[in-house]
């Protein structure tokens, strides 16, 4: 058993220096916060609690490494309905360097180190450093780098919590939301909260999800470069399209070029007469639907190519896609259901002829489908009334595939942003065929 008193605090107090680590508190605001505050009050919620990393970085702005490398619980975010209380960001003490190039908006940010001991009542005692290196030092021989990361060290000394969910607890505790009713992404985060939590918790994975189907500015400034540089990977790869490329090895472009423009290649889902097995053939329509990642935030586009002469059914129905994106786009407006778009689509390909196609519209976003979805079963059908509903700042793309069995597969989206008097291409919106020689 140690004693409280006996812990050592106050050794890192020279290195204190808030003007050095004034940043690390100024990072932009992801969250579209009057929507959050909306969608919060349609559910009766006080406050959400975030554990999943994509949630986590869009409550808080900062992704930190260890939600990057997969150790889940060791970071949440907590984003009060009221405005007067503090939201908080929780991370491990060793990983508050990370700040100094994800800066958070949060003005709480709660660390823990890992508890050395127990005291009289058998509660645990943190480490008071938040992170070990904060004994490793060389005064005679620091730099300016060297005294950023001390201040960042000593900011936090003898504030740390001895687990996560300690934490996470005292988080709560200082937002007045240890009572009430809250929403958390994870429902096993409210076990490890201990005695003196007593709010009702709401599973609110999906809530997140609609709060997240409206974007903020920062948001769409974000997901304007995501589909920008997918669609330059998606048109790399298909540069590098000839007769009897393996199909699978289109995919390779897409990744290389992604890598250069600072981004991951996610998938590219490419196939001709609906499979990725076999090789490009001549005159064959070939679907790719690709999909890339820019700081977290999804690009979505597709296109059809054809290498040689595509034929005639194949160059009309791309010219009757484009036909009616264009009249979609045109024709959305906010409050207009996403079904609504699917007959607008539907209607212009019968006017060209085509009584079989689809269009299905879905957001984009920190998911390539962010939008909420059901657990094993099937949405109510005031689901698409009520949610699915294009508002002012929906990014979404329409998917407009196409598969029939002896004609081919072809596939067209670009990613659109909705505006009070219809949709802003983030993409190029260039939707027509694309022809490459044999």
């Amino acid at each position: 058993m140690i004693d409280a008193a006996d812990v050592c605090e106050g050794t890192l107090a020279k290195w204190l220096a808030p003007e050095l680590i004034e940043h690390t508190r100024q990072g932009e605001m992801l969250v579209h916060r009057d929507r959050a505050d909306r969608i919060m009050d349609k559910y009766g919620l006080d406050g959400l609690v975030a554990a999943l990393p994509s949630n986590i970085y869009y409550l808080s702005s900062h992704l930190g490494i260890s939600a990057m490398m997969g150790r889940h619980y060791s970071s949440f975010a907590v984003l009060p309905r009221n405005r007067e209380a503090p939201a908080s960001l929780i991370v491990n003490g060793s990983m508050v360097y990370h700040l100094d190039y994800r800066p958070t908006w949060m003005p709480s940010v709660e660390v823990f180190s890992y508890p050395i001991g127990t005291d009289a009542a058998g509660r645990a005692i943190p480490e008071p450093l938040p992170s070990p290196w904060a004994r490793a030092i060389r005064e005679d021989s620091m730099t300016d780098r060297d005294r950023l990361l001390m201040a960042l060290y000593a900011e936090y000394e003898g504030k740390t919590g001895a687990s996560a969910g300690g934490s996470l607890a005292n988080a709560l505790a200082k937002a007045g939301l240890t009572r009430g009713t809250l929403g958390f992404d994870d429902m096993r985060v409210p076990g490890v909260l201990g005695a003196d939590f007593h709010a009702k918790a709401v599973d609110a994975l999906n809530i997140f999800r609609e709060i997240r189907m409206v974007k903020s500015e920062p948001e769409i400034a974000i997901l304007r470069q995501a589909a920008i540089r997918n669609e330059a990977a998606l048109d790399a790869a298909i540069a590098t399209m000839h007769i009897g490329q393996p199909l699978q090895d289109i995919d390779i472009g897409h990744q290389r070029k992604w890598g250069e423009l600072g981004g991951k290649s996610l998938w590219l889902i490419v196939n001709q007469r609906g499979l990725n097995s076999g090789v490009v053939e001549k005159d064959e329509p070939t679907k790719i639907d690709s999909v890339g990642e820019y700081m977290g935030y999804k690009g979505d586009v597709g296109r059809t190519i054809v290498v040689g002469t595509p034929p005639d059914e194949v160059a009309r129905r791309a010219e009757a896609n484009s036909a009616a994106l264009a009249v979609l786009y045109a024709e959305v407006r906010p409050g207009m259901t996403y079904a609504r778009g699917s007959e607008i689509i539907r209607d212009v390909l019968r006017q060209h002829g085509f009584e079989r196609g689809l269009g299905g519209a879905h957001p984009v976003g920190l998911e390539h489908t962010d939008q909420p979805w059901p657990v094993g079963g099937e949405p109510d059908p005031a689901y698409f009334e009520d949610v699915m509903v294009f508002e002012e700042g929906t990014v979404f793309t329409m998917d407009m595939p196409y598969h029939e069995i002896g004609y081919g597969t072809s596939h067209v989206e670009d990613m659109m942003v909705v505006r009070a008097d219809g949709a802003e291409a983030l993409s190029s919106g260039d939707t027509s065929l694309r022809i490459l020689p044999a």
